[in-house]
């Protein structure tokens, strides 16, 4: 799992890739969460990686 600091409201939310943790109680930082399981999904989140980063 790894929370970005991010507005779920601008992604496109996949079911078992990415949730919006808003309303949902979690110690992490950010406000999406994404689920890596495979390499595959390690390089579908490198684009939320990036944006994260720029908006810091």
């Amino acid at each position: 799992m790894v929370y970005l600091k991010l507005d779920p409201d601008s992604v496109d939310l996949a079911e078992g890739f990415t949730r919006d943790m808003r309303c949902v109680g979690h110690h992490g930082t950010g406000d999406l969460q994404v689920r890596i399981s495979s390499a595959a999904d390690l390089e579908k989140a490198t684009p939320l990686n990036q944006r994260a980063l720029e908006v810091v």
